[in-house]
């Protein structure tokens, strides 16, 4: 039975010239999986909204062509059955979550529905065991992690008990273990439900679904049997897709595996083995020490840990949510909140930058908080890289900032508004603003959340020609991959301490320990 069908759909944006979307024929059977794939701003959530109703019932624009959702037509189906069909699980479940506690917020849409009190407390039950949160019933939900908030979501959607589920990029901002059980639970679900999931990580993905659909330019440029993918990896290559290196090597040998150690056996055997990336050699010149002990007003201890920081060094910070990573690379920058008690000493070139005042601090250390836009606060893009030049009393600070601006690639975005500008051209804002303050020592949280494989490329290609200029980086992220290609050390994070620290390749020798797992490129590289 076909649960969707698709045919001549096409969708036009209020004030939009050409289709954000185009889809000749398309449709999805009873209890299928397909993971749809692609570059940001390609379609992908357009879409999924052409699906689940979101369009036309709550955006602009021009629907043309025929959706149909259970044998309904789209457009004269009400949003509020439509919702009791199709459930949607965003990347940020802060968006979804509008009550107090969990079982409230899981309550919310059975109540909705009018539903009588012995069947919502059947649909609680069993939505929460399916989710594994039973005991965070009566947990106030902003006390949750980004993982617990995640299957919140997931629980208060399937108790409507809708026969379709989309995940949009579910796991963006939730660290491993929160990962694995997400994935966990959408593979017990399989079968049972016809699952849609939107994601740049096609490793990760693919062993959990049927099918897998690419959009490119707003139009399906694949769909394909799981088995078939390895004869698109060029396609997805082009289209800065994130698939792993061993993809690569399995197409160029004729080896229909998508099995790392397969893939790795066959490379050994053929004598073509790869070994670990080969990395520039960083400077013993110590430009930053740090050290920091926090803990929460009632003296439970959030971080304990110190940090050595080398002139053109990337320093990655890893570890589980919660484990204290952007505690301490707040208590670095002085940014901690008041109710927490804090011990901490931080050392730039030599000085001693504890009691120094923040603004003075932000001369030495730039921070980047996940949320970077916080971060650009005037009108221009001109105006944001000269004010820092303005603010030290820079003589020539038009030309620097030109130069600044030109360094960045940023020169014909001098008079936009640096809101109005792609997330990773607002990120470049903000790194090239940075660099105008003075500060050679830039810490960032969590820079690749939400972002493709091909912007993660352009943010680490960024960050490499820094590098080679001088500038040192410390990064919170839970990016493996982006962490093993790119930094020369690794610092694991687990309860507050540090556990683990040297190069990628010493730690992700034992970082599974922890609940990291090791990126497949490290599995593909490491020495046998």
């Amino acid at each position: 039975m076909k649960v969707i069908e698709v045919k001549d759909l096409s969708f036009t944006y209020l004030n939009s010239q050409r289709p954000a979307i185009e889809v000749d024929e398309f449709s999805i059977d009873e209890g299928e999986s397909i993971l749809i794939t692609g570059k940001s701003g390609e379609g992908k959530s357009t879409f999924i909204s052409c699906l689940n109703g979101v369009i036309p019932h709550m955006t602009n624009g021009e629907l043309k062509g025929e959706v149909r959702i259970m044998g309904m037509e789209l457009k004269s189906t009400p949003m509020h059955k439509l919702s009791s069909i199709v459930g949607t699980v965003l990347q940020d479940p802060e968006a979804q979550t509008i009550n107090y506690t969990v079982e409230e917020e899981v309550a919310f849409g059975p109540e909705n529905l009018k539903l009588p009190p012995e069947e919502i407390r059947e649909r609680i039950n069993e939505s929460l065991e399916i989710t594994g949160i039973s005991s965070l019933r009566n947990e106030v939900i902003y006390n949750l992690s980004g993982g617990e908030l995640q299957r919140t979501v997931i629980a208060s959607i399937l108790a409507m008990r809708p026969k379709i589920l989309i995940f949009d990029e579910p796991t963006s901002n939730i660290d491993p273990e929160g990962t694995n059980r997400i994935f966990s639970m959408i593979e017990e679900m399989r079968g049972k439900k016809t699952i849609i999931i939107v994601e740049h990580k096609v490793e990760r993905v693919l062993k959990f679904v049927d099918r897998v659909i690419m959009i490119e330019k707003g139009k399906i440029k694949f769909d394909v049997r799981k088995d078939e993918l390895l004869d698109h990896v060029d396609e997805m290559l082009n289209n800065g897709i994130d698939i792993p290196e061993h993809f690569v090597y399995a197409k160029k040998m004729g080896i229909r595996s998508t099995d790392v150690f397969e893939v790795k056996k066959r490379l050994i055997e053929t004598g073509n083995h790869v070994g670990p990336y080969e990395r520039d050699p960083v400077s013993g010149e110590l430009v930053m020490e740090a050290w920091a002990n926090v803990a929460s007003k009632e003296g439970r201890e959030l971080v304990n840990a110190s940090v050595k920081l080398r002139k053109g060094e990337v320093y990655s910070l890893m570890g589980m949510n919660g484990a204290g990573k952007s505690t301490f690379l707040k208590s670095i920058v002085g940014f901690l909140d008041k109710d927490v008690k804090v011990e901490s000493k931080v050392v730039v070139d030599g000085e001693d930058l504890s009691r120094t005042p923040l603004p003075k601090r932000g001369l030495k250390i730039a921070y980047l908080p996940q949320e970077f836009d916080l971060s650009l606060i005037t009108s221009t893009v001109f105006k944001e890289i000269a004010f820092p030049l303005k603010v030290k009393k820079v003589k020539d600070w038009n030309s620097r900032a030109k130069e600044i601006m030109e360094a960045f690639n940023l020169t014909k975005y001098a008079n936009k508004d640096p809101l109005t500008l792609s997330m990773g051209q607002r990120r470049r804002v903000a790194m090239a603003s940075s660099v105008a303050s003075g500060a050679k020592i830039i810490l960032m949280d969590e820079p690749t959340s939400g972002q493709d494989f091909f912007h993660k490329e352009l943010l680490g290609k960024e960050i490499m020609e820094m590098r080679r200029k001088g500038y040192s980086f410390m990064i919170v992220t839970h990016d493996a991959r982006f962490a093993y290609r790119y930094s020369d050390r690794i610092g694991l994070l687990y309860k507050g301490r540090m556990v683990l620290e040297g190069t990628p390749e010493e730690v992700f020798l034992k970082s599974a320990d922890y609940g990291l797992d090791p990126p497949s490129d490290y599995l593909l590289r490491c020495r046998p």
